[in-house]
């Protein structure tokens, strides 16, 4: 997660925010993989119905990241977007799924199962970037 926040904080990510059953923003360990972003760079910890409430209110567009989705196109993203990256072990929840707009891959090698999470995020951020 440290490094989640770090490297969407070095992209220009507005906020990062964890939904139930995410590792601690303040734990010492993500604190220290994520070399204080926290400070600068807002984390918050929401319920699925919070998450969805705020992007419903805001007009923020929902992606998710899925080996199973579409690869990014050179076209803009919308102004507002939310990207949402599940867990290695369980993936995206079937609430984020089925509220998720479009779903987003990365090309990998086919002998290559997945990357971690952290280090697709901060692909996927910087491709939208």
């Amino acid at each position: 997660m440290g490094t989640i926040v770090r490297t969407a904080a070095a992209l220009g990510a507005t906020a990062t925010t964890a939904l139930p059953g995410t590792v601690d923003f303040w734990n010492p360990k993500v604190i220290r993989s994520s070399m204080g972003a926290q400070f600068v760079h807002p984390p918050f910890h929401v319920t699925i119905p919070e998450l969805f409430g705020f992007l419903d209110r805001e007009g923020v567009e929902l992606w998710s990241a899925d080996a199973g989705g579409t690869q990014l196109s050179s076209e803009p993203p919308p102004a507002r977007l939310a990207l949402a990256v599940g867990n290695e072990g369980s993936g995206l929840s079937a609430d984020v799924r089925a509220r998720a707009r479009r779903t987003v891959s990365l090309p990998i090698a086919s002998s290559v199962e997945s990357l971690n999470v952290a280090v697709a995020a901060g692909i996927i951020l910087y491709q939208l970037r």
